[in-house]
C-alpha cells in the first residue's frame, strides 16, 4: 500500500482544519464484511490462507476500534463473548497451520539430523489437533449465537452516523499525533521482551500503530506518516517471524513429549 497523492483542495482544506478524520463506518464495515466473507469461505473448505485473511481482517476492526475508541459510541455487548470464542479457536487453528505448513517442513529440512520417531508423533499429534479445532470452529461458526453477535456488530456500525461528531477537524491532527505517540511508548516499552506473553502483546501493539497509520493514508496525510508505516511493517513481520518460532516451540512441548526435540528447537531459536 501507498499513500494517496492529496488533491490541491485535500491540501486547502488541511492548511485551514487540519487532517481529514477517515470515514470509520466505511473502513469498520469493509473489515466486518471481510471477516465473515472469509470466514464463510473458509468453512467450506477449510483452506489456511482464507483462515488467515479472516483473521487479518478482524485483526483490522479489532486495532481501529482500539485506537478510535474516544471518537466511537460503545460497541455492543451483547455476543461479544461468542466472538471471543470464535477469534481464540481461529488463533489456535492458524497457529497450527503455520506450524505444520511453514515452520516445522523448515526446521525438517535444515535438522535432518533431529527427526526421528519422536518428530512422527510430532505431525501426528498436531494433525489431529487441527482436524478437532476445524470441527470445533465450523460448529461455533454455525451457532445462532455467533450469528447474532455479528449482526448487533453491523447494525452498531451502520448506525455510527447517527451519533454527533466528537472532534472537530481542525482537532483531530493533534489528537491523532498524541494517539500515535501514545501507541509508539508502549511498543518500545515491550522492544525488548523476554517473557513470550510481552512479546505477544508488543507484536498487537505494532498491528494497531499500523492499522491505525494505514487509516490516515487513506487521506493522503502525510509521507512521514508513510515512513513510519513501512517501518512497522518491518517490525511486524520480524516479530512474526520470532513468533511462529516461539509457537512452534509451544507446540512440541505440548504435543511431542520429546525432551530432546524440545531441547533442539530451543537451541536452534
Amino acid at each position: 500500500m501507498s499513500a494517496l497523492k492529496p488533491t490541491a483542495a485535500t491540501r486547502t482544506r488541511r492548511r485551514g482544519r487540519g487532517w481529514i478524520k477517515p470515514d470509520l463506518k466505511s473502513l469498520l464495515l469493509d473489515s466486518l464484511n471481510e471477516t465473515r466473507t472469509q470466514l464463510g469461505a473458509w468453512v467450506l473448505q477449510h483452506q489456511s490462507d482464507t483462515l488467515h485473511l479472516a483473521r487479518v481482517a478482524w485483526r483490522r476492526q479489532k486495532c481501529l476500534l482500539k485506537f478510535y475508541q474516544p471518537l466511537l459510541p460503545k460497541p455492543p455487548l451483547h455476543g461479544r463473548a461468542a466472538l471471543q470464542t470464535v477469534w481464540r479457536l481461529t488463533g489456535q487453528l492458524r497457529n497450527l497451520d503455520v506450524a505444520l505448513e511453514s515452520t516445522l517442513p523448515r526446521w525438517q529440512l535444515s535438522h535432518p539430523e533431529s527427526v526421528g520417531s519422536a518428530w512422527v508423533t510430532l505431525l501426528r499429534g498436531l494433525r489431529q489437533e487441527r482436524l478437532r479445532l476445524r470441527h470445533a470452529l465450523t460448529l461455533a461458526l454455525q451457532t445462532p449465537a455467533v450469528h447474532a453477535a455479528f449482526q448487533h456488530q453491523q447494525r452498531w456500525t451502520q448506525q455510527m452516523d447517527a451519533v454527533p461528531q466528537q472532534r472537530p477537524d481542525k482537532l483531530f491532527k493533534p489528537w491523532a499525533l498524541h494517539r500515535l505517540e501514545r501507541l509508539r511508548r508502549k511498543i518500545r516499552a515491550h522492544r525488548r521482551p523476554i517473557q513470550p506473553e510481552r512479546q505477544h502483546q508488543g507484536r498487537l501493539l505494532l498491528k494497531q500503530e499500523r492499522y491505525a497509520l494505514e487509516s490516515l493514508l487513506d487521506q493522503g496525510q502525510s509521507k512521514k506518516l508513510e515512513k513510519r508505516w513501512q517501518r512497522c511493517r518491518q517490525q511486524q513481520s520480524a516479530q512474526g517471524q520470532a513468533q511462529d518460532l516461539q509457537m512452534a516451540l509451544n507446540l512440541i512441548a505440548e504435543f511431542g513429549r520429546s525432551p530432546a526435540l524440545t531441547r533442539a528447537w530451543s537451541v536452534a531459536m
